[in-house]
């Protein structure tokens, strides 16, 4: 008769069977078999199924064991599975003949489960024996699994467990993998991983995976060197260098292949090293491509860095001179570069004040080496009333060229520093003299030089027309009537100041800035048609000497004026002004000395129209102030220190109206030089007797007080 028996289930253990169950944990227990320790009952079929935690193998061992012996165990026996494999079938007492005893034989699993089976025939109970065979006790235990161990396969897949490295612990293992590989996402796989490597440090070495054993297969690496601005890289490959090639096609399987900030250095394969490579760069990538076939053992590299390298400043002439020049120059080095003396730093068309180029990051001069030009003091400036020549080779205005200035002789000299007229191109491209000034010379007027002079000197003569050349000074006035006056310098005319202000004139009212604009000023003719066809020159100021007084009509003390002209007059053969006299020089008014009076006035009893002129002797003081104390009409006229009379009382010669302002003029035998020594003031009637004239001498210094105070 069969026992039915009840299924038994546990979480993480179990045990299926007859006999009762232990409590207890799940990493061990026992199992016994039905009745025991009596004996088994007969028709028994009972089954365990053992289960303990995941990460650990089941280990069973018989404490006791005693069942009915038969060959091959055939009626009553226990049977072990594991892993879906019999793990063998037991049956027998101990030291029986017969049967398959287990002994002290240890049952592990490779999994976490088993599965035991007892089965008993119709005899146990009713053998025929005096003691009937009592069954079995086993104890099992939970016993960690060394799942890293090859032989021991996991029970769902017979590979072993990691592709690289295992790691054993207490109910479970992990993977790991070598350098240069990352565990997959299978937690046993290992596949390499380099496609970020990234290297930052100064100097270091990089290799393919693996090196220097065979490379892996299907790989993508990408190695990236990233240094900071101004560091160079270098790049030496390391013994041994192999990747597979190709002896007809260039590196058609596997290529190492390198670019410096996207520039391209080149593709390796083969056997021979590239050497070292200098890649100006601060940032380097290194891209590493294999197929899926070959043995090749790869390559290392040893990178090293320095500051990088600008090229050697070159000059673009012979005139530019790199100060303090450098065998090499590297980052954040810098050169300064300045010109031989009398060039000019020039970048384009632009002047440099000086030229500092700096070694940038990349290699690179932060701006370009700029020229010297030899220096150009432009074209000199001209004077006026002269020029200037070359004095040497080659006729230019570069530096050190030499030019000389000179007036246009004999109308003007000219009047130099203390460096002379000759300048040179300086290398600040200037015109300097010998003393370094920049001040041009000037060309003063001549005075008293005229090229056609008259040559009756000390000869009494009749009034005659004057040629061309022979009074260049004479003016024509035309302010209040037609009057004369004189040229000082080239734009001064000296003149009586009652051709301005008549004395009782009905016009003495009116400003010396309306008389300005109204005068006319004639120069460089002997007829006076020719000079109105040849136009008057505007005044812009006229002086009149504060000691003269219109209204006095008996007194033509400071009978003296200067009208100063808009413009300077170019002077030549028919244009040149009169001296002044020395201040110390009274010989002139010796009574006796000639002198000439020319002028455009009164010529018999009509207005001349030609310049006409005469030659009188100068009186002493004393006979002119007898003459005027005899005087007939009985003019109470005033004779001043700043007069003298000249001419003679029976000559019948005189100037007379028109002739006032014109000038008396002696020559200086001494320089050559014609002086004016009077200005036609007053007289009593023409060619009656002495005329009278303003004493130059006394009013030099007014004159050269105002002309002179006009030039600063």
């Amino acid at each position: 008769m069969h026992v039915p028996c009840l299924p038994w289930a546990f979480l993480f253990f179990g045990v299926i069977g007859c006999s009762p169950v232990p409590k207890g944990s799940p990493f061990f227990g026992e199992i016994r078999s039905p009745s025991y320790p009596k004996p088994y009952p007969n028709d028994n079929i009972s089954s365990w199924d053992i289960q303990v935690p995941k990460g650990y193998v089941v280990k069973l061992t018989f404490k006791y064991f005693d069942l009915e012996p038969s060959e091959s165990c055939f009626y009553d026996y226990v049977k072990i599975k594991a892993d879906k494999k019999d793990l063998g079938r037991y049956c027998g007492r101990l030291g029986s003949t017969t049967g398959n005893h287990p002994g002290r034989k240890e049952f592990v699993s490779k999994g976490n489960k088993m599965h035991l089976e007892f089965h008993s025939d119709f005899s146990n109970e009713d053998n025929g024996t005096v003691i009937p065979y009592r069954g079995f006790l086993a104890y099992y235990k939970a016993v960690d699994l060394d799942e890293c161990d090859p032989n021991n396969a996991a029970e769902s897949n017979e590979r072993p467990p990691c592709q690289h490295f295992c790691h054993n612990y207490v109910g479970g293992y992990f993977c790991s993998c070598r350098i240069g590989y990352q565990l997959q996402s299978d937690h046993h796989s290992c596949k390499v991983e380099c496609s970020s490597e990234l290297f930052t440090e100064a100097s270091g070495y990089l290799s393919s995976p693996e090196y220097p054993q065979p490379y892996p297969e299907n790989l993508r690496c990408n190695y990236s060197i990233r240094l900071q601005n101004g560091l160079s890289i270098s790049l030496k490959f390391l013994q041994p260098f192999e990747i597979d090639d190709h002896q007809q096609v260039h590196c058609p399987y596997d290529q190492l292949k390198i670019q410096a900030r996207g520039r391209e250095i080149g593709e390796f394969c083969g056997r021979e090293p590239p050497g070292v490579i200098e890649t100006n760069s601060n940032e380097v990538d290194i891209l590493f491509l294999t197929d899926d076939s070959g043995f090749s053992r790869g390559w290392k590299i040893h990178y090293t860095s320095e500051k990088i390298r600008c090229p050697q400043p070159v000059p673009r002439d012979p005139f530019t001179i790199i100060r303090d020049l450098q065998p090499l120059y590297q980052f954040q080095d810098y050169f300064v570069v300045s010109c031989k003396t009398g060039y000019n730093l020039m970048e384009g068309d632009r002047k440099l004040v000086s030229f500092t180029a700096v070694c940038q990051a990349d290699g690179t001069w932060h701006q370009p080496m700029p020229r010297c030009e030899i220096v150009n003091c432009g074209i000199p400036k001209n004077l006026t009333n002269g020029a200037f020549s070359y004095v040497k080779e080659p006729a230019n205005n570069e530096y050190q060229s030499v030019i000389s200035y000179q007036c246009n002789e004999p109308y003007y000299h000219i009047v130099t520093g203390t460096g002379g007229e000759r300048f040179t191109c300086s290398p600040e491209g200037t015109w300097l003299d010998q003393d370094g000034q920049k001040r041009i010379p000037s060309c003063l007027p001549v005075c008293g030089k005229p090229v056609h002079p008259v040559v009756e000197v000390q000869r009494i003569l009749g009034g005659k027309s004057a040629g061309r050349g022979n009074f260049p000074w004479q003016a024509l006035t035309g302010i209040n009537g037609r009057g004369g006056g004189a040229l000082l310098g080239d734009r001064w005319i000296l003149t009586a100041a009652h051709t301005i202000f008549p004395k009782g004139g009905v016009r003495n009212n009116v400003s010396l800035e309306q008389l300005a604009e109204e005068a006319e000023i004639f120069l460089g003719h002997t007829n006076v048609d020719e000079l109105r066809r040849m136009g008057t020159h505007p005044v812009r100021r006229i002086f009149i000497h504060p000691d003269f007084n219109p209204k006095d009509e008996h007194n033509f003390n400071g009978d003296i004026a200067l009208l100063e002209l808009k413009n300077p007059v170019t002077l030549g053969p028919t244009l040149l002004p009169i001296c002044l006299p020395d201040a110390t020089n009274t010989s002139f008014y010796a009574h006796g000395h000639m002198g000439y009076v020319s002028g455009f006035g009164v010529d018999k009893n009509r207005i001349s129209s030609d310049l006409k002129y005469v030659s009188l002797p100068a009186v002493s003081q004393e006979k002119c102030q007898s003459w005027l104390d005899s005087n007939k009409k009985g003019i109470p006229m005033v004779f001043s220190e700043n007069m003298f009379c000249a001419g003679l009382l029976e000559g019948k010669k005189d100037t007379c109206q028109g002739d006032s302002g014109s000038v008396f003029t002696v020559l200086d035998r001494e320089s050559g030089r014609w002086v004016a020594t009077g200005i036609v003031s007053w007289g009593i009637g023409c060619a009656t007797g002495y005329g009278f004239y303003t004493k130059i001498l006394n009013y030099v210094d007014w004159i050269n007080g105002i002309v002179k105070e006009d030039r600063h």
